[in-house]
């Protein structure tokens, strides 16, 4: 099947990647992990079927394309504007630090300079597509670590357009340098912001037409379109697709276009992991495992402290430093780009290039396990410093009883709160971004600043006092650490918590939650209720079917 046509190529990937999905579903692992092991059993290093690594790999940047314009378009430009000076200057320093200690490294190996600095390269960059593949996998797209962390990435994505300059001035032909930073400035400067008026231009006047195959067409082209041009100007494919996404969310076709191009996207991403699979050569990894292993660790270790280490040198959180380390701890398509860019201009030995290949594709297999790693991470960090995320003493809450506490004001707290308000029932809300933080206290609502997973900030908003605690907060680890010392503390206090999945809700519950409530399930119990009332069918009848129905729900 090598030699194949493309219908034999995209069933060869295909195949893999449904056969790699089942058996991580079937063994509750991420998704993610079974597209990578299945590439690898059809790569050129296993024997068995073989695909085509070149075919495949073409196909793969359709999945890279969907993958980052849905992410793109599934968050805020507001969002994303209000994290940009953080992302900004973390991203720009925190690939200036990686850099220096991968040069240090190379040379302490005994590379020259200019594969010193190639190396480092490599390291500094990381995958906007892993993680928005694995945070939309686990529901915590909106969340502002979710945010913060695909703005530093993308920020790492065009730093990466001077650190391929400086490779291409280093090498023989320095000539190239001049094109290269002329096409990415025409791409920023002139390509993005005329795409503002452009893409929403196309997509109304494609809904016009009133077809909607017509529309999914104008939907497809688009997106290939930008991220191709962005590509061919020398700009990651995948940033390309990300602005584009960002874009076109902002429009008042967002809806249309998203529910046309996420089907595409769960299909060809699959593909994407699988030919990232496809790369790695277990021969190498095993011949060449202490460096494999100290290129990981520069990957997964180094970077993630360093990243975490300079977020909150910025202000932020200890949780969300963490957040955003274990995040970013891995490396993915870019950082591809970068080693074949070093290994075509010569500051590359074909070693290092499969060492740099290898290390990356293990850091990608790992990057669930990173993450999923946060909440121990964030007790070591937080060991024998109690107050790290408290306010100062002056902030310290009047002593409360019988209250509800709210964790999170994000678009859900706001609304719970809003809602408490409005009857004058007395609450405290429990939040981690300063600003909103700061918002509230000028409008005289009694908050705490820090995170709703730590003991400590939960005894400062009294919870043991309270009579309810509602966790509005999107990340479920959060959640879990928060319900859990609540039900250390009081086996009556009433917990409400929002969750993503049918898996977390039972969790939750089985805590000792007494409502987990799943929004996409709720969304369509409501909708479901007002066709029935509008069938006409008693009150009575409705709502005993919805009760049968959320008992037996799954998502």
């Amino acid at each position: 099947m090598e030699h194949g046509g493309i219908l034999a190529h995209l069933i060869t990937a295909l195949g893999a990647a449904l056969v790699g999905a089942a058996v991580a579903l079937r063994l509750r692992q991420p998704l993610i992990l079974g597209y990578i092991l299945a590439g690898v059993a059809i790569g050129p290093f296993t024997p068995g079927v073989m695909g085509d690594s070149a075919a495949i790999t073409e196909l793969a940047e359709v999945g890279i394309v969907f993958l980052m314009f849905v992410i793109g378009m599934q968050l805020s430009l507001r969002e994303l504007v209000r994290v940009g000076k953080v992302a900004v200057v973390g991203a720009l320093a925190q690939v200036v630090v990686t850099i220096g200690l991968g040069y240090l490294v190379g040379r302490a190996l005994g590379w020259s300079g200019l594969q010193a600095y190639a190396f480092g390269a490599v390291v500094s960059n990381s995958s906007s597509t892993v993680l928005g593949k694995l945070l939309s996998d686990r529901g915590e797209l909106d969340s502002r670590h979710a945010q913060l962390g695909l703005a530093w990435s993308s920020v790492q994505d065009i730093s990466s357009v001077i650190i391929v300059a400086v490779l291409t001035f280093a090498s023989p032909d320095s000539r190239a340098v001049g094109p290269l930073l002329g096409k990415a400035a025409l791409f920023f400067f002139v390509v993005v912001p005329l795409s503002f008026w452009v893409l929403p231009w196309v997509l109304r006047r494609a809904s016009a037409s009133r077809s909607r195959e017509f529309f999914s067409l104008a939907v497809i082209t688009v997106a290939l379109a930008m991220a191709g041009g962005a590509a061919v100007l020398g700009v990651s494919l995948a940033l390309g697709a990300f602005l584009t996404g960002v874009v076109v969310g902002e429009s008042d076709l967002a809806h249309r276009v998203l529910g046309d191009a996420t089907p595409i996207r769960d299909v060809f991403s699959g593909i994407f992991f699988v030919s990232i699979g496809m790369l790695l050569d277990p021969r190498f990894l095993v011949d060449s495992w202490a460096l494999v292993l100290l290129t990981v660790a520069m990957i997964v270790v180094v970077k993630g402290v360093v990243t975490a280490a300079i977020a909150r040198w910025l202000g932020c959180s200890s949780r969300l430093a963490v957040l955003l380390g274990v995040g970013l701890a891995q490396s993915a398509e870019f950082s591809f780009l970068l080693a074949r860019i070093g290994l075509a201009q010569g500051a590359l030995t074909t070693t290092i290039f499969n060492l740099l290949l290898t290390a990356t594709v293990v850091t990608i297999m790992l990057s669930p396990l990173v993450l999923n790693a946060a909440p121990a991470l964030l007790r070591v960090v937080r060991a024998g410093r109690p107050a790290l995320d408290d306010d100062d003493a002056a902030a310290r809450l009047p002593a409360l009883s019988g209250h509800a506490i709210v964790c999170g004001y994000g678009r859900v707290g706001s609304i719970v709160c809003a809602l408490l308000e409005r009857h004058q029932r007395p609450f405290v809300v429990i939040e981690e971004d300063l600003r909103i933080v700061e918002s509230l206290r000028a409008r005289g609502v009694t908050v705490v600043w820090g995170d709703a997973g730590l003991p400590s900030v939960l005894d400062r908003a009294h919870l043991r006092a309270a009579s309810l605690l509602i966790l509005c907060m999107p990340e479920r680890m959060a959640a879990r650490r928060a319900l859990g010392y609540a039900r250390e503390l009081s086996a009556t206090i009433a917990v409400l918590a929002r969750t993503h999945s049918d898996e977390d809700r039972r969790f939750l519950q089985a805590m000792g939650a007494q409502e987990a409530v799943v929004g996409e399930l709720e969304l369509a119990f409501e909708l479901g209720r007002a066709a029935l009332e509008r069938m006409e069918l008693a009150s009575v009848d409705i709502e005993q079917s919805i009760e049968e129905a959320r008992r037996g729900a799954v998502l």
